[in-house]
């Protein structure tokens, strides 16, 4: 747009030496025909008596004085040119120094010779380019705003969690639930907590794979929290997944199971707690499903929970009263806040949640 602006500013410039020049030799046009009729040439004084002249001297006539004028043009041009510092190409950038090279003011005085006319052209041109120009800019602008709407009005965008029914949104894990979970399980994935959520969901495929070394959909967690607090979503929340064996009260059919990525049993090496944006986004997802399937936060388990003295996941090390006390903290926060509570009911209405 602003290269457009230049052109358009270098081009008015030219305009006007270019309507000086056409002043010019019109007045040069009328000098030489006036000197044609003083000196009674035959082509004058037969125009005078309007009698045709033949198509060859007609020619030879016209062409003597195009060639006449234009000469003068070029000519007169380059001298405008030169006494008014006009170089073409330094006025468009296109050279270095502020001193007019003679080749740019010769180039320069054959630019404005031609007439206005094509300059007109010119200007009309760009001025119709840069307008369309702007009115791509402006639909472009709209488009984004649109997109950025979107994204805002988006359900979970003002809690900062979305959801699409996980990584295997058409294909339900161990089957669909008979109804809504009763019970949240925590567990950590026993790896470093470098490993990715890719890295978690391989191993689980390697570790899965039958006697024949084939894979059968089996996801376990419901959700996977990385190091870096990023909340990635596994298994459909409407479905059973497998990550909890069966206890008296908990099983995988009445729970949802989440994962943080690490290792946080005493014995294990590394960072043996989990990161501070772990446990906030935890807490946050740990608050809506609360909210969603009315869980209470007794209902909140350890996987060591559901199976006492046969397990020590999520570790020893694994703030597990400071998690669930942040849960419940982000549910009275967000139920005093209407554009938050507008945003959940939202929520609610996603595919892939109830039965």
């Amino acid at each position: 747009m602003n290269d457009i602006d230049l052109y358009i500013s270098v081009l008015l410039k030219f305009l006007t030496a270019s309507l000086l020049l056409e002043r010019i030799i019109e007045f040069f046009d009328k000098v030489l025909t006036l000197i044609g009729l003083s000196v009674g040439k035959k082509s004058q004084l037969m125009k005078l008596a309007d009698i045709p002249l033949d198509d060859k001297e007609q020619r030879l006539h016209t062409l003597k004085k195009v060639l006449i004028v234009q000469t003068a043009g070029i000519i007169i041009g380059t001298l405008i040119c030169y006494f008014s510092g006009l170089g073409l190409l330094k006025e468009l950038k296109l050279i270095n120094g502020t001193a007019t090279n003679w080749w740019d003011v010769l180039l320069s005085g054959i630019f404005i010779s031609g007439g206005s006319e094509p300059i007109h052209q010119l200007i009309n041109f760009l001025k119709g380019h840069k307008e369309q120009l702007k009115l791509e800019t402006e639909k472009k602008a709209q488009q984004l705003k649109q997109r950025n709407n979107l994204q805002i009005a988006r359900p979970g965008s003002k809690i900062g969690i979305t959801y699409d029914g996980g990584l295997y949104s058409k294909q339900p894990g161990h089957g669909l639930r008979k109804s809504n979970p009763k019970y949240i399980v925590i567990h950590h994935s026993g790896t470093s907590t470098k490993a990715t959520f890719e890295e978690v969901v391989n191993k689980e495929k390697q570790e899965r794979k039958n006697s024949r070394g084939t894979y059968r959909l089996d996801p376990s967690f419901h959700a996977v929290i990385t190091y870096d607090g990023a909340i990635h979503n596994y298994c459909r929340w409407d479905s059973i997944g497998w990550h909890v064996a069966k206890g008296p009260r908990v099983s995988n059919a009445n729970s949802l199971g989440l994962c943080f990525v690490g290792n946080f049993h005493n014995r294990a090496t590394g960072k043996k707690k989990p990161s501070e944006e772990q446990i906030e986004a935890g807490a946050k997802l740990l608050a809506l499903w609360r909210i969603l399937y009315d869980i209470e936060e007794k209902n909140v388990l350890r996987h060591s929970d559901v199976r006492r003295g046969r397990i020590v996941c999520p570790g020893e090390n694994f703030p597990m009263e400071r998690l669930v006390a942040k849960s419940t903290q982000w549910i009275k926060t967000w139920r005093q806040d209407e554009e938050i509570f507008k945003d959940i009911e939202r929520f609610k209405k996603l595919r892939y949640i109830y039965v």
